[in-house]
C-alpha cells in the first residue's frame, strides 16, 4: 500500500500537461549519464545511458512507450544524436520494461538484453500483470476523483485532479499494449567490447527478482543496478530476501565508485548499497525469528517498526525521508512505517513459499 502511495505521490508525467522533459540527465562519468525520473513522472524508473563509439546502451525502459520516446528525444537534444543500439531490462517489472517497443521503433537495430529468468518471467507474467495494473489504475482513478471532490483546499484539489488526469492518460495509452520480449538472454555475465569502453552485463544471483542484472563499466567505475540497489526502501513482493543480501555483497565487489538504481538519485560510494543490504537482512532475520516462535503476521508488523531496526540508523532513515515526495494527508514517517510493514508481509510470504 505505502509503495503505491509513493508511486502515486510522483504521478504527473503521464498527462498532456506534463513537462517536456520527464527526466533529469546527469553526467556520471565520461560517456555515462543517469536519466533520473523526475518527481512528476509517475511509475517511471530511472535509466542509465552508456555512450559507445557508434551508439548507445540504455538500461531500463520505464512504464510506458511514451516515456521511453520522451527520453529518446531528450537524449538527442541534450547528449547525442547516436542511435540506441542496446537496451538492458534489469528485471521483469512493468515500470522497467514497458517502453521496449518505443526504442525498437526509434531504430531498427535495437537489441534487448536480459537474463534468461527475466525473459521467462516476462513471457509468463507481462500480459496478466498489465491487465491487473490497468484494473488497479481504474480503481485508483475513482479514488482520486473522490479525493478531488472532497479535498479541503485548492492545492489538494489540484493535486488529486492531476492524479486523476495522469491515471486516465496511462489507462488510455496502455489498453492495447503488447509486451515486447528481450531477444538476447544471459545466464551469467556478458561483456560488450567497444572502443569507448567495455560494458559488463552481470548476474550475481537472485534478489529483487529471480533474474536481476546490472550493467558495470570497469574503466569508468560506474554501474546501473536496477532495483537491486537504489535510493528507497525495497519492494520484496517478487523477491528472495535470504538471497538478496548475498547478491548485494557480490555486486559491491565489482569495484564501482558510483551507481544509479531504478529509483532515487545517483549514489557515490557503496554506503547506500550496504544499508539496503543490512535492512533486508535484519528484517528477514526478525521475520524468521517470528516464524520460529509462531508469531502471527499482524503481531510481527507491530513489533518490527522503523524504531526497532538498527539498520535504519547511520543516516539511512534520514536519507529515505528526504527522498519522499509530499503526499496530502500523509507524513514521510507514516509512509516509511507503512513500507516497513509491507516489507514484513512480503518477506513473510517469501519465506512461506517453495524455494
Amino acid at each position: 500500500m505505502e509503495q503505491s502511495v509513493l508511486r502515486a505521490a510522483s504521478a504527473r508525467g503521464q498527462s498532456k500537461t506534463a513537462p517536456a522533459n520527464l527526466f533529469t540527465l546527469e553526467k556520471m562519468a565520461d560517456g555515462v549519464y543517469g536519466a533520473i525520473s523526475r518527481p512528476v513522472a509517475q511509475l517511471n524508473c530511472n535509466a542509465v545511458i552508456f555512450e559507445n563509439s557508434n551508439g548507445l546502451l540504455v538500461v531500463d525502459t520505464h512504464s510506458k512507450p511514451s516515456a521511453a520516446a520522451a527520453l529518446v528525444a531528450q537524449i538527442r537534444r541534450e547528449i547525442t544524436s547516436k542511435p540506441v543500439r542496446y537496451l538492458v531490462n534489469s528485471h521483469f517489472h512493468w515500470d522497467h520494461v514497458q517502453g521496449n517497443a518505443a526504442y525498437r521503433k526509434s531504430s531498427t537495430q535495437v537489441e534487448v538484453i536480459a537474463s534468461e529468468a527475466t525473459r521467462q518471467l516476462l513471457s509468463e507474467r507481462a500480459a496478466p500483470g498489465l491487465k491487473s495494473s490497468l484494473e488497479s489504475a481504474a480503481g485508483s482513478l475513482e479514488v482520486y476523483r473522490k479525493n478531488a471532490s472532497s479535498a479541503a483546499n485548492e492545492a489538494d484539489k489540484a493535486y488529486w485532479r492531476q492524479m486523476a488526469s495522469d491515471t486516465e492518460a496511462f489507462i488510455k495509452e496502455m489498453k492495447d499494449y503488447v509486451p515486447d520480449l528481450p531477444n538476447i538472454t544471459v545466464q551469467g555475465d556478458l561483456i560488450l567490447h567497444d572502443k569507448a569502453h567495455d560494458l559488463h552485463v552481470v548476474f550475481r544471483g537472485r534478489g529483487h527478482t529471480a533474474g536481476d542484472v546490472s550493467v558495470w563499466c570497469p574503466s569508468k567505475k560506474v554501474a546501473a543496478t536496477g532495483d537491486l540497489a537504489h535510493g528507497a526502501l525495497p519492494y520484496i513482493g517478487d523477491g528472495y530476501p535470504q538471497d538478496w543480501p548475498v547478491t548485494l555483497a557480490g555486486l559491491g565487489m565489482l569495484g564501482f565508485d558510483k551507481f544509479l538504481g531504478g529509483h532515487g538519485g545517483i549514489l557515490t560510494g557503496l554506503t547506500r548499497l550496504h544499508q539496503m543490504r543490512n535492512y533486508i537482512e535484519e528484517v528477514t532475520m526478525m521475520v524468521q525469528e517470528g516464524l520460529r516462535r509462531r508469531v502471527g503476521l499482524a503481531e510481527m508488523q507491530k513489533q518490527i517498526t522503523p524504531a526497532s531496526l538498527k539498520s535504519l540508523g547511520g543516516g539511512y532513515m534520514e536519507a529515505l525521508v528526504a527522498a519522499i515526495p509530499g503526499v496530502p494527508g500523509r507524513t514521510s514517517a507514516q509512509i516509511i512505517a507503512g513500507t516497513v510493514a509491507g516489507n514484513v508481509s512480503q518477506i513473510h510470504a517469501a519465506l512461506s513459499r517453495p524455494a
